[in-house]
């Protein structure tokens, strides 16, 4: 994406920044100021939380080291209601379990500080590209699929796709609700080779061991049907 198109689309996004250093906010604050449409600033997640209902931003730029809520905690707290605003979390380290943390919340990225302006010019050209495409899809009962990593998460394993199961996987989501005749899926998946309907139904069989069987309907002797549990 050119600079002057990122510039143009980010100013019709606004976002929420949470830091109670004042001196590290002020300066945030200022480099975010020329490309978000609207910079809201607090110190503690109590009044993130407020200014979050109150202007529902689009994007969030949380310290991991919050007074009250740390910022991990703030974002599960957002995760509950809310996959679309997406969350970057600045912290002093890194470690595997905080890692974990970050793809169970679809964390767009987290920046270690101190924070360049390269860092975040790359977080917020990131958090622009999933704004503008979904990232995620929460197939019920604990499942969802990660375009970014082609990978299931379930009870904090990840669990990785192959690329045809991937592929299979997003043309099923893009098609949610809808019954898919093998003939659609053998000119669309399979468009460029041969493929055999049992070499269809044994792709339908990997993938619904690793996103459980219930999301998947067999429409006997037509095709399948994606349908997720509510």
């Amino acid at each position: 994406m050119e600079h002057q198109t990122f510039v143009k689309k980010m100013k019709l996004y606004s976002i929420l920044y949470i830091e109670d250093d004042a001196n590290v906010r002020k300066y945030i604050t200022e480099f975010l100021s020329r490309y978000c449409k609207t910079v809201y600033t607090c110190q503690s997640s109590e009044e993130g939380l407020i200014l979050y209902k109150q202007h529902q931003p689009d994007i969030l730029l949380l310290d991991i080291n919050l007074p009250g809520q740390s910022g991990i905690e703030f974002a599960t707290t957002i995760r509950k209601n809310d996959e679309k605003t997406r969350i970057l979390i600045s912290t002093a380290y890194t470690n595997p379990e905080f890692m974990l943390q970050s793809i169970e919340l679809n964390l767009t990225r987290y920046l270690v500080k101190p924070m360049t302006n390269e860092d975040l010019f790359a977080a917020l050209k990131k958090s622009l590209n999933e704004l503008e495409t979904n990232e995620t899809f929460d197939l019920g009962e604990g499942y969802l699929y990660s375009k970014n990593l082609t990978a299931i998460i379930k009870n904090r394993e990840i669990i990785p796709l192959r690329r045809k199961e991937a592929e299979i996987l997003e043309f099923f989501i893009a098609h949610e609700g809808e019954v898919i005749r093998y003939d659609l899926l053998e000119d669309t998946v399979w468009s460029e080779s041969v493929m055999t309907r049992d070499a269809i139904r044994s792709q339908i069989r990997n993938i619904r061991k690793k996103i459980g069987s219930n999301c998947f309907n067999n429409i006997t002797g037509v095709g399948y049907q994606l349908k997720v549990p509510k």
